[in-house]
């Protein structure tokens, strides 16, 4: 995979102009772990949509943290009831409470799960592993995320890893946000491979 020194200077990949990703999140995200992989992705020439759960989302936003501590707020460009899966090209559900918020939403779920049927990259970030065993797409999968779900996700059949990224197939897993430098060089990585064609 080839990497490119982008004008701005920053690390983008070959490939990746004209690829769509979604980003989904709930109230409770943690403000980093969207900021942060949006701006890499945005660099490298992707377009990122926020995708909220329902249509408050867009009108009064969302409610990001920072550790314990309340952030900002973030307007959501289309509830998820608005999109299909063939929109985009790969997800991202990043971190924080928000993937307890939106694990239970049926919309949520059935996007998630299409994509990974579809193949389509998939990556998460701390307990943005919440969503994917909520999917019930976890079973037989080698994946990573925030230490405190680990039971969680050998519970649903997963194998978890107690590393910084774990690439597996089309999924890429974060442990932290501490881990965001090796998770978003991973990412670019996988969303550049895919040219529409499943990733297996």
């Amino acid at each position: 995979m080839a990497f490119v020194i982008l004008e701005e200077g920053a690390i983008g990949v070959q490939g990746m102009v004209g690829k769509h990703v979604a980003v989904l999140v709930g109230d409770g995200f943690e403000e980093i772990e969207v900021t942060e992989p949006k701006r890499a992705l945005e660099e490298a020439g992707a377009t990122v949509t926020i995708v909220g759960p329902n249509e408050e989302s867009k009108s009064r936003g969302l409610r990001g943290r920072r550790g314990l501590e309340a952030a900002g707020t973030l307007q959501a460009d289309v509830a998820v009831d608005e999109v299909a899966a063939q929109d985009f090209d790969a997800a991202l559900v990043p971190g924080g409470v928000s993937p307890d918020r939106i694990r239970t939403h049926k919309g949520i779920l059935k996007l998630v799960k299409e994509l990974d049927n579809e193949r389509k990259p998939i990556a998460t970030i701390g307990h943005g592993a919440q969503v994917l065993i909520s999917a019930q797409i976890v079973r037989g999968r080698t994946l990573t995320g925030a230490p405190s779900i680990a039971d969680d996700i050998r519970n649903a059949g997963g194998l978890y890893r107690d590393q910084p990224a774990v690439q597996e197939g089309n999924w890429v897993t974060c442990r932290s946000a501490n881990d965001l430098d090796h998770f978003e060089r991973a990412f670019l990585e996988k969303l550049a491979q895919f040219q529409g064609q499943p990733l297996m």
